[in-house]
């Protein structure tokens, strides 16, 4: 990349406009990595959520038990596209965010009981990966020439933006923290995968890993 100037109110950094393109060619390539791996793991949490859900209310003599997991599977197989296309839009930002070299998280917080649930299963990723974690991050600040805390590739960031994905299905928030679970433990489970095909890729088109 060639001269870049550091506007410090915003703390973004503005590229040539050869050099923009470049950087959004190399996100958008990146995003495919994920995107194509999001997409299996969603079919798959449509059906492996089904089968467990199916499962525990074999057991079930609570009507309001067995009701909350009935309206979730409904809504992850009728409702799929809806939160699906919700996801691809709320993790859009993360990846907008390197294209404008922000150092800021998309989505903010969950409130309430989930977020503690969330935090715990963001520590535990980020506990088991850190090493590779490091290098994915230093290897975003390659492409954005600045030292990142903020990335799309964080754990925190997959688990925050399903949780607002699943917001307009019209489900109580029990039943949107029982999807949660479901989430971390069908798709999440795979996330060591997709950190590193995305860190692979980036290998691929010689993208630097920068120490700051």
């Amino acid at each position: 990349m060639d001269s870049t100037t550091l506007k410090k109110d915003e703390n973004v950094i503005e590229l040539p406009v050869a050099d923009r393109r470049a950087t959004v060619d190399l996100v958008k390539q990146l995003k495919a990595v994920v995107d194509n791996k999001m997409f299996y793991l969603f079919d798959g949490l449509t059906v492996d959520t089904a089968d467990a859900l199916f499962e525990e209310m074999r057991s079930m003599e609570e009507q309001e038990s067995l009701t909350r997991h009935f309206n979730i599977m409904r809504v992850l197989k009728i409702e799929a596209g809806t939160y699906r296309q919700e996801f691809g839009n709320l993790m859009n930002y993360s990846w907008m965010n390197i294209v404008n070299g922000k150092d800021q998280r998309a989505v903010g917080d969950a409130v309430g009981p989930v977020e503690r649930d969330l935090a715990l299963y963001s520590r535990k990723h980020r506990n088991h990966y850190k090493i590779l974690l490091e290098e994915v991050r230093q290897r975003f600040c390659g492409i954005t020439l600045q030292d990142l805390s903020f990335h799309p590739m964080l754990p925190a960031n997959f688990y925050l933006c399903f949780w607002y994905a699943i917001e307009p299905l019209g489900l109580k928030y029990e039943e949107r923290r029982l999807i949660m679970t479901l989430f971390h433990r069908f798709v999440m489970d795979r996330y060591g995968q997709i950190l590193a095909a995305v860190n692979d890729r980036m290998k691929t088109l010689d993208v630097m890993a920068i120490k700051f």
